[in-house]
């Protein structure tokens, strides 16, 4: 499977240039790590975690533009909102109180987005709190890039942890998209075109499908945003960097490689 992988991602890119809309250069700026998005600060980093953490269904038209927050969190420092509320609840009433919410707060209900939503924010300022600034941040992140595959997976797994409302998926995503271009995001899409063209086995775990990404990454000498992008968007058809979306088909082109490679669907 190892001589096909090279095969896999080129046919991958060579699928979507396929397409009118796309050339190389809207393809290349795509598939590459924007680097922009690194948080340069603490409190830069505070602010991007707490908008992941309502990147769920329905949850953005309920909670609406986190920038409106910025008074009530101190201009998106961790520490402060921890001396100022000290649970979630503190922070739940204070935001009741004092802004007009997109969405209902419904305090008894565990599932209320706003409760979801305080909740995750004081999880995220009690884990950022240990680093002093964002050097310290960004050498601790180190440790698990600069590492094999199982070491790198239990960052993702610490934040799932740390942080609620994380999950496993929405926390390499995260990583993925702000943190470092060594990460993948294991989504429906990825699942799809590695298990159907038999990189991966049925029922497969996205904990095991995360380690089939980054070897398949490693095999080919790409960084494995690249790859995870390059297959996310062979399922999504979406170009959001230039407000594209093609009609791109899945099992088209798995069923292109699996002919072309001569893979097999493997079972379990």
């Amino acid at each position: 499977m190892l001589n096909n992988n090279k095969r896999i991602f080129e046919e991958g890119k060579e699928y979507l240039l396929s397409f009118s809309e796309i050339d190389i250069n809207i393809l290349n700026n795509q598939l590459e790590f924007p680097e922009k998005n690194k948080p340069r600060t603490i409190k830069g980093l505070f602010k991007k975690m707490i908008e992941h953490s309502k990147n769920r269904q329905g949850m953005p038209n309920s909670i609406g533009d986190v920038d409106k927050l910025v008074k009530i969190l101190y201009d998106f420092d961790p520490i402060a909102v921890l001396q100022e509320f000290k649970n979630w609840e503190l922070l739940f009433d204070y935001i009741n109180k004092n802004y007009k919410t997109p969405g209902r707060m419904e305090k008894s209900n565990s599932h209320n987005y706003w409760v979801i939503f305080c909740k995750s924010i004081i999880s995220i300022a009690n884990y950022l709190s240990k680093f002093n600034n964002i050097d310290d941040f960004n050498k601790y992140v180190f440790q698990f890039i600069n590492s094999n595959s199982d070491i790198r997976l239990s960052l993702p797994l610490i934040l799932k942890e740390e942080i609620f409302g994380y999950q496993f998926a929405l926390s390499c995503d995260f990583i993925k998209e702000n943190i470092s271009p060594e990460f993948i995001k294991p989504d429906v899409h990825i699942r799809d075109i590695f298990v159907g063209i038999g990189i991966s086995h049925d029922n497969i775990t996205d904990y095991q499908l995360f380690r089939d990404v980054i070897n398949f990454s490693k095999s080919i000498s790409e960084v494995p945003y690249t790859v995870d992008k390059l297959f996310w968007l062979i399922g999504s058809g979406n170009f959001y960097n230039y407000n594209i979306k093609i009609n791109t088909n899945k099992k088209f082109f798995i069923e292109k490689i699996r002919c072309k490679t001569g893979t097999a669907h493997n079972k379990r």
